[in-house]
């Protein structure tokens, strides 16, 4: 049960992880097209090219008995394997490269909040995209000897900051403002018509941490109620069942 629901985790983390890629599927829609339609579109863009391969995943690991991923991989997909392999290695380097490229604009947009004045030209690009690299490098080099247990790591406590999150921004979007945003706003410096803060979201985000401290079952902390589950992490379903109607009966209230 522990397994099975880490791994509804992780396909889970991915969905959520891929928000900031939204936009790449429905960019180019209609402008009348309306948040059925985006949703769709965006839905099916994520799915079809994560589950896809983590189906192909699954099954290789039950076949490969020494953990060699990529050369069990190989053999199971003879005699195309040399085409196999190459594409999904054009694809792990260009979703890298994607991933160098939002983690660069992203932090030109926080230097931007508290240097508005500051634009970040081609040398301030290349030398963020340098660092990023660098750090990505050092972390991969320095955490292979205990690869997994890092990796699981991060992914509980990157899917406990980003489970509230999406709670607050799916309910925003669909049940409070029903997809209709004035988008200016977003760009004004001091928040347009929103204003500079949101304090509820903000509550109940944070609310949706403190809420998952108890659910959480990693190797670096284990809660009392995961530890009663015998290791299981439902801290994610928490944080959603929670944040999700408080923050939609928060935010109507105000409206």
């Amino acid at each position: 049960m522990s397994g099975f629901l880490g791994m509804i985790s992780v396909g889970a983390l991915w969905q959520i992880a891929y928000a900031p890629y939204v936009s790449d599927y429905s960019r180019y829609m209609p402008a009348g097209s309306g948040a059925r339609p985006a949703f769709w579109a965006s839905y099916w863009g994520c799915v079809l090219g994560s589950v896809l391969p983590m189906l192909l995943g699954a099954l290789l690991g039950l076949t490969v008995s020494d953990g060699n991923i990529v050369a069990g991989l190989a053999a199971a997909t003879q005699p195309i394997s040399i085409l196999i392999v190459v594409v999904f290695s054009i694809g792990i380097g260009s979703t890298t490269a994607m991933n160098v490229y939002c983690g660069v604009l992203s932090s030109i947009t926080v230097g931007q909040t508290f240097l508005p004045s500051w634009r970040a030209g081609a040398a301030a690009r290349i030398v963020l995209s340098v660092i990023f690299v660098v750090l990505a490098l050092a972390m991969a080099l320095l955490g292979a000897k205990n690869f997994m247990v890092n990796y699981e790591n991060f992914l509980s406590l990157l899917l406990c900051v980003m489970a509230p999150w999406t709670a607050v921004n799916l309910v925003d979007f669909y049940l409070v403002q029903h997809g209709k945003y004035d988008v200016q706003s977003f760009f004004a410096a001091d928040g347009g018509v929103y204003g500079r803060y949101n304090t509820t979201a903000l509550f109940c985000y944070g609310l949706g941490i403190a809420v998952q401290v108890p659910f959480l079952a990693t190797d670096l902390y284990t809660g009392p109620v995961a530890r009663a589950f015998g290791g299981v992490d439902v801290s994610w379903l928490v944080a959603l069942v929670v944040v999700g109607p408080l923050y939609y009966f928060l935010a109507m209230a105000k409206r």
